[in-house]
């Protein structure tokens, strides 16, 4: 066995037995980093990949991460673009924990990533322990992506981001950019999320305006997540009403459905 890797392993049994720290775990890779960088960044990647018995990877990254090295950052970054879900966003969570402008550039960076759950991660990350400025990073990049997969990945994100990631999502329904609305409402109607009626009246705006432009797929998306409201839409039933007898039959069906769900029907 390499000797870094037979080192680091033995380190991280003695973590999980709980002889050593995770803090005393950081200081020992950091010595192994000025003994020789290479051979430490690689074993300590291969033991990402590939951990010891009883070892769980969140253990190896959030070790890795305690050792506030720059030096690891690259094995961070590679971590988040595994194949493994679960050790991409382990990375993504332990880059987000540093708070620096590196972790969040890097995150930032792979909003824009081929893969969904490097994209998810990431925007996850940046939603929950990037505060304000994480939410508003996910809120441009809706507002500004061309693509509908990548607008998808962080408005999940802003989802999943509490009061202020819900209304950074129902704030940008009330903006004249076509795409972006028609991402968010999707992402909120296939999530069934818990919605309360303070947010309902941005949703029938944002559903009249996307009537004035005959934007079918946006009307279609809004009216379920009109339906998500239930009883508390039925003040707006006369606007849903109004699409049961629209010339596209996927708003009339949307329509009806989100009718039966207002009254308590189904």
């Amino acid at each position: 066995m390499n000797p870094f890797v037979e080192r680091l392993t033995n380190m991280f049994a003695k973590i999980m037995a709980g002889t050593v720290t995770r803090e005393e775990g950081a200081i020992l890779i950091n010595y192994l980093v000025k003994e020789n960088m290479v051979e430490t960044k690689d074993a300590l990647s291969y033991l990402i990949e590939n951990p010891p018995r009883n070892v769980f990877q969140k253990t190896v990254l959030h070790t890795i991460a305690l050792a506030r090295n720059k030096a690891f950052m690259e094995i961070m970054a590679e971590s988040l673009h595994s194949n493994n879900e679960d050790v991409s966003f382990m990375a993504a969570t332990e880059l987000a924990r540093l708070r620096t402008e590196e972790a969040k550039k890097i995150l930032m960076e792979n909003l824009n990533h081929e893969l969904y759950h490097v994209r998810k991660s990431s925007a996850t990350a940046l939603a929950e322990d990037f505060g304000d400025e994480g939410v508003e990073i996910l809120k441009d990049h809706i507002l500004n992506h061309p693509e509908p997969f990548y607008r998808t990945t962080s408005a999940q994100g802003l989802l999943g981001a509490g009061r202020k990631g819900k209304e950074a999502l129902f704030s940008i329904l009330s903006t004249d950019n076509t795409g972006a609305i028609y991402s968010v409402a999707e992402v909120i109607a296939e999530s069934a999320v818990e919605v309360t009626a303070e947010y309902l009246p941005w949703v029938v705006d944002a559903l009249l305006r996307a009537a004035d432009r005959r934007d079918i797929p946006s009307i279609v998306e809004l009216l379920k997540v009109i339906a998500l409201f239930r009883e508390d839409a039925q003040k707006f039933e006369t606007y849903v009403a109004a699409f049961t007898d629209d010339p596209s039959e996927s708003v009339r069906t949307e329509a009806q459905r989100t009718m039966k769900r207002i009254r308590g029907e189904n």
